[in-house]
């Protein structure tokens, strides 16, 4: 929609910052002092206004919990400073879109949208605590809204996952895998979803949507496919508790973007790891 401005809350992570590039009119809100951010904006004067919400607890502190105030803070108390704001000043909200997990699936091999969730970890239930809020909170207030259940996202200046762990160990130290990197996961690469995301602002009755290629790949499998390609890393294992298989259903994101050809994720790394050698 045309003269529409749009909030992304979370202003650090890596998919925040990629939205803020590719879409137009959008600003990015810290949730540190957010009321002080929504006020600086003088939102009364837009006449539509979307929200996504991307934020969280850092990455690399999703499964500690030294601080366990600024955890919930940065999770469910943001997203319920933003919804009681919007009551407050009575705002016109187009839509609201929600980054939440495939954790929140936990052991699941085929994860569909409205299949039984049992989230296994304090992340994901918090992650899906924030969705129960977004739903109940859009259905009384008859607001567009869309729960994104985001798979293994990597790319860009992405710090955290396996696919980065990949590409640094290269020439430099061993790669640790957990159980030898047989886990199966569903990698999606963050350009992909921000196109999907920018679909999605325009698009109605779409409660929750998975955020996945639909096929899964194993750490192992990628490591075979750059030995095929003359690139060797070597690794180490260590045993640890850990979804066997997640991957996602995503025949109802099919139906929206039709023919779309996701980035693959071992062709990535290997074009990574060969522009590194250049």
């Amino acid at each position: 929609m045309r003269n529409t401005l749009t909030l992304i809350i979370g202003k650090n992570s890596n998919l925040s910052i990629n939205l803020n590039k590719n879409l137009h009119d959008s600003i990015l809100i810290s949730t540190l002092n957010i009321t002080d951010s929504l006020n600086s904006i003088e939102l009364k004067k837009h006449p539509n206004i979307n929200i996504i919400f991307n934020q969280f607890q850092k990455s690399t502190k999703l499964y500690t919990l030294d601080d366990p105030i600024d955890y919930i803070q940065r999770s469910i108390v943001s997203t319920s400073k933003v919804l009681s704001y919007i009551i407050e000043n009575n705002l016109k909200i187009n839509k609201i879109i929600y980054t939440s997990s495939s954790s929140v699936y936990g052991n699941n091999t085929n994860c569909h949208e409205y299949d039984n969730l049992s989230p296994q970890s304090l992340h994901a239930s918090l992650k899906l605590a924030n969705e129960k809020l977004i739903e109940k909170f859009s259905q009384e207030n008859n607001i567009n809204y869309t729960i994104t259940r985001v798979f293994n996202m990597y790319g860009d200046n992405d710090s955290f996952s396996i696919v980065n762990k990949i590409i640094k160990s290269y020439n430099n130290h061993s790669l640790t895998l957990i159980n030898n990197g047989e886990a199966i996961r569903d990698f999606i690469h963050i350009n992909d979803v921000v196109i999907i995301y920018k679909k999605l602002l325009e698009k109605n009755n779409i409660p929750i949507i998975n955020i996945g290629t639909g096929i899964g790949k194993s750490v192992l499998f990628i490591l075979d496919f750059l030995r095929k390609h003359n690139i060797n890393i070597k690794t180490s294992s260590i045993t640890k508790d850990e979804l066997k298989v997640s991957i996602s259903n995503n025949q109802l994101l099919l139906d929206h973007i039709n023919d779309y050809k996701f980035i693959e994720v071992e062709k990535y790394i290997l074009k990574k790891l060969k522009d590194k050698t250049v």
